[in-house]
């Protein structure tokens, strides 16, 4: 299949997991709105390592099941459409069910991508993704915040809507898709041991070591500032609007030529977006600013990322191999992290973490823009040597 065909056929799944993936945000909270700062942070670990486990299990499982990207990706909206339909509600449970829909949507998405998507065409692949990412995530948000407001904050309808979307994803999502074959991992331990992947550690940590501790810091400024889940729901939906617009104006500028300049911009809002947070531990309404502030800038981070993760995942070894190092490397640098937090959160106030939860996702994504620009410099460089050049 030529690749704008496979990304056309790709793109209505992407949508429809950043959809599905808004249930995060509700999640947490729930689980904060019961005051219980430790329970969110029982949450983002369980959470966590479950996306670890489920997308190790499908490169593990999936060969020897003869199963494809295809079949990953159906299970990974209908186990978690099952546990969400049981109607069991607790935070091992609410964890199983967002860390499987991550873990498995994402194996299938990683490897589809990296197989089917050449270099030239991911810039505007992540323009386009992102945009949909932001339309799936309104859709989303809206209907939720809808169902709260007519069942009285009712989180089990939430669930319930969120499990009937996941089970008909499963059924719908993928029918003309391009599958890839689940191949045997081969030596993981190998790709980690690389020096091309000992390099990149510093760049995932910050970029996605810190993503459990943030997930537990906006859950706490989303608790202290708004008074509903409705209300929740409203300002998340306003906010993805205000993305929305801004990818739409710029849906056409994003290339191979600009990489660097797109980081930066991004990386500034984000991290101006993370030092608002901190300050709504003294001004709540300014959780309401951060949040637009941080929706407006993350679909372009994000498309920015997503170039960045996948230049960095080409080194030598099998792409399942890679993809599952980098995954358990994820798991272990986001624990690390989050831990960390979690016992320096015995000593703090929830404004004094909320304060210092929100200057150090404010410091690494400054940091992610240092690293990363230099990985696109380099890679500019690289790019612009003579043939003659690169062979000797």
């Amino acid at each position: 299949m030529r690749p704008i065909k496979f990304q056309r056929t790709l793109l209505p799944f992407v949508a429809f997991q950043a959809a599905v993936g808004t249930l995060g945000g509700f999640i947490g909270f729930f689980v904060v709105g019961n005051q219980d700062i430790g329970a969110i942070f029982q949450y983002s670990a369980l959470m966590l390592t479950f996306i670890a486990g489920s997308l190790t299990l499908a490169y593990v499982a999936g060969p020897k099941l003869g199963l494809s990207s295809k079949h990953i990706l159906k299970l990974g909206f209908f186990i978690p459409g099952f546990i969400l339909l049981t109607g069991y509600e607790s935070v091992v449970s609410m964890a199983a069910a967002f860390g499987i829909l991550q873990g498995f949507t994402w194996a299938a998405r990683h490897l589809l991508e990296m197989s089917m998507i050449p270099d030239e065409e991911r810039d505007s692949y992540a323009s386009k993704a992102g945009a949909l990412s932001v339309v799936g995530g309104i859709a989303a948000t809206l209907v939720a915040t809808l169902v709260l407001a007519w069942s009285h904050e009712s989180r089990q309808w939430v669930y319930e809507l969120y499990g009937i979307a996941c089970v008909l994803a499963s059924l719908i999502l993928g029918r003309n898709m391009s599958s890839v074959p689940m191949k045997p991992l081969v030596n993981p331990v190998g790709v980690m041991k690389q020096r091309e992947f000992v390099t990149a550690m510093p760049l995932f940590f910050l970029q996605s070591g810190f993503l459990g501790l943030g997930l537990a810091v906006g859950a706490v400024g989303a608790s202290r500032a708004l008074g509903s889940a409705s209300s929740f729901g409203w300002v998340g939906t306003a906010a993805a609007l205000a993305g929305g617009i801004g990818l739409y104006l710029t849906r056409n500028s994003r290339g191979v030529d600009n990489r660097a300049r797109w980081l930066c911009g991004s990386c500034m809002a984000v991290a101006f977006s993370f030092s608002l947070l901190g300050a709504s531990a003294w001004i709540p309404v300014l959780f309401v600013v951060f949040t637009v502030v941080k929706a407006v800038a993350d679909p372009f981070l994000g498309a920015s990322e997503l170039v960045l993760n996948q230049k960095a995942l080409e080194i030598q070894g099998e792409l399942n191999d890679r993809i599952v190092a980098r995954e358990v490397a994820f798991w272990a640098m986001r624990m690390v992290s989050l831990g960390a937090f979690w016992l320096l959160s015995g000593a703090l106030t929830p404004i004094q973490l909320l304060a210092t939860g929100s200057a150090v996702m404010a410091t690494a994504v400054f940091l992610e823009f240092l690293i990363g620009q230099g990985v696109f410099a380099a890679d500019g460089k690289k790019a612009a040597q003579p043939a003659y050049a690169v062979a000797r």
